[in-house]
């Protein structure tokens, strides 16, 4: 069994059967010498005995558990009488005098430093004491005192390195308890961001396939319509559109490759943000949508997060404006003029709605701004077209 104190020191069995050990060691040398007679002296000793041990080993335990310095306080006191009362009984008979000694390892277990040198002090007071009362000679008392004052540095030293050295060793297991327990939890947490770098990678290839290819699709779709419209009037403008939607479709296929294979261009080997917005723009428009694009300000460098965020922003509201606003006109405006943002809004003349519907294009463009710490602001009303207005810091530019 064991038994384990606030402090964290471990103290099994052997403890207390040391201290039984030397207790009854001292008892047997104490009778066996002859020098004790009165069998009422020798009563009261054996009594004082029982409930030396008796506290030694459970007072001890309970002083151990509760961890309160009252408790040890009264331990020590209860044990200092009994232990003097033995001595002063026992007359130095035998080994009895060294009865005290048990209580110096007590001290090294139970005590802080302080504490621990004032109870010593304690110990060889009250043994003094009972040697003197019992014999009334100093010379007793200081042919006594070197060889107990010898055996408590001696226990003091050996139970203070016994008991650093397993504070030590509990310290470690404990260090290495919590250890493996962070290792356990860094193991969780990296298998969490694993599963969110993955989840985080799949949302990003399906804006990049919605935001691209999706667009593109829609717009090609929009210039066939629009050319099968006009084949039988226009052929030669039908021819145009049927060429347009071709560009758009080689176009479409390196923007899926560049997704694909997060094979993108800096944005400094590629053509400034506004011009191929604007590119965006002219290859969208038809015979019955106009899509134009505004610059504000003096057009300046954009990192390749808030290029490719803008550029896709455009994209989504151009292929909105095609799908579902049955607009005539979209005017698309990249203002520069503020130095602390930059800006990209929407504006078409479609038929609008009473809800706004976050579909998977509109939550991608806010989830992009969002990253970018932006803001998304979005107006429609049925019957009044639809308006986004994206606004993005400038501390995230180059």
């Amino acid at each position: 069994m064991e038994r384990k104190d606030n402090s964290g020191f471990t103290i099994n069995t052997g403890t207390d059967l040391a201290f039984a050990l030397v207790v009854f060691i001292s008892y047997f040398a104490a009778f066996s010498n002859g020098s004790l007679f009165d069998p009422f002296l020798i009563t009261v000793i054996i009594l004082l005995g029982i409930a030396y041990i008796t506290n030694g080993i459970y007072g001890f335990a309970y002083a151990s558990r509760s961890g309160t310095m009252i408790t040890k306080i009264i331990y020590f006191l209860l044990q200092l009488i009994l232990g003097g009362l033995i001595v002063y009984y026992g007359k130095g008979a035998g080994f009895n005098s060294l009865i005290l000694l048990p209580l110096v390892a007590h001290t090294a277990m139970l005590l802080d430093q302080d504490w621990m040198l004032a109870a010593n002090v304690g110990i060889i007071l009250t043994f003094i004491l009972a040697v003197y009362l019992y014999s009334s000679r100093l010379a007793i008392v200081w042919a006594s005192v070197p060889l107990f004052f010898a055996g408590q540095v001696f226990i003091l030293i050996f139970t203070q390195m016994a008991v650093t050295e397993q504070r030590a060793r509990l310290k470690l297991e404990n260090l290495a308890a919590e250890l493996s327990e962070a290792n356990k939890h860094l193991s969780e947490y990296a298998d969490r961001v694993r599963e969110l770098t993955i989840i985080q990678e799949r949302n990003r290839m399906a804006r990049e396939i919605h935001d691209g290819l999706g667009h593109y699709l829609t717009t090609i779709n929009m210039q066939i319509k629009a050319a099968r419209a006009i084949l039988s009037k226009d052929n030669k403008k039908a021819q145009g559109l049927m060429e347009n939607a071709q560009n758009l479709s080689s176009v479409a296929l390196v923007d899926v490759r560049n997704s694909v294979f997060a094979l993108r261009q800096e944005p400094d080997e590629m053509p400034p943000l506004f011009q191929r917005i604007s590119d965006m723009a002219n290859a969208a428009s038809t015979s019955n949508r106009s899509i134009e694009l505004i610059i504000k300000g003096e057009p300046r460098p954009v990192n390749a997060q808030q290029d490719l965020t803008l550029f896709r922003a455009a994209q989504e509201t151009i292929n909105n404006a095609n799908k579902h606003s049955n607009a005539s006109s979209v005017i698309l405006t990249l203002d520069y003029s503020n130095p602390d943002r930059i800006e990209l809004e929407s504006v078409d003349d479609g038929i609008g709605s009473e809800e706004i519907n976050h579909g998977f294009g509109l939550l991608g463009i806010q989830e992009r701004v969002r990253l970018l710490n932006g803001k998304t602001q979005i107006t429609t009303s049925s019957g009044k077209g639809f308006k986004i207005k994206i606004s993005i810091p400038s501390q995230n530019e180059h």
